[in-house]
């Protein structure tokens, strides 16, 4: 067996917290998001389970934005093709063939994003906050570790991990002048059924 490798150095708790209470409004945004899935999921007819696995692995390396409507526009015609991305095609597939969800953040961001909120989405955006590189995220030491600490931001500030990791994600979004992402599902459905399910910015993509 390899040597287990250490954890990469990266930004002490004290400047999460300062991170946390500079995005203190941004604490609600799971909680919000969920609400807004159950409420479309329920208007369609959809499981609520199903589309926030979706909407997590439809995730990576895209916008908050895109990721709804690429999600929104799967759900609505089940056509895989929305998904530009090979790769996260196969990561719907294996969700919804009932594989589970591989990968340390879409599976914390679809546990988060159905109201298990004792579980931390590391992305870019929390990479950046940390000091690191987000590649640093696939040694495990590194993973246990940035978790710890943003479970100690958590408990410092009387709140679940996941709040806090959406707290730290708005204030250094906010620091380095980036704008907040809303979890815009309901008001990006209602355009959507406006507009006959014609979503903008998704195309069918060939095989």
């Amino acid at each position: 067996m390899g040597r287990k490798l250490p954890p990469v150095p990266m930004a002490p708790i004290a400047e999460l917290t300062r991170y946390a209470c500079d995005g203190i409004d941004g604490r609600d945004w799971y909680v919000n998001a969920t609400a807004q899935i159950d409420f479309v999921a329920r208007a369609e007819g959809w499981s609520c389970d199903e589309f926030a696995g979706v909407l997590a692995t439809t995730s990576p390396r895209c916008s908050v934005l895109r990721n709804i409507r690429i999600s929104l526009h799967f759900m609505k015609h089940r056509n895989l093709r929305v998904v530009p991305m090979r790769g996260v095609r196969t990561s719907v597939t294996r969700f919804l063939d009932g594989k589970g969800i591989a990968g340390q953040k879409t599976n914390a961001f679809y546990h988060n994003l159905t109201g298990r909120y004792d579980h931390v989405t590391l992305d870019v955006w929390m990479a950046y906050a940390l000091g690191i590189d987000q590649t640093d995220f696939n040694r495990k030491a590194t993973r246990e570790e940035a978790t710890r600490r943003v479970v100690r931001v958590a408990r410092r500030l009387r709140i679940s991990p996941a709040a806090a990791q959406a707290c730290i994600w708005t204030g250094y979004r906010r620091n380095v002048g980036r704008s907040n992402s809303p979890f815009s599902v309901v008001s990006e459905y209602l355009t959507a059924c406006d507009n006959k399910w014609e979503v903008e910015g998704c195309s069918i993509h060939a095989e």
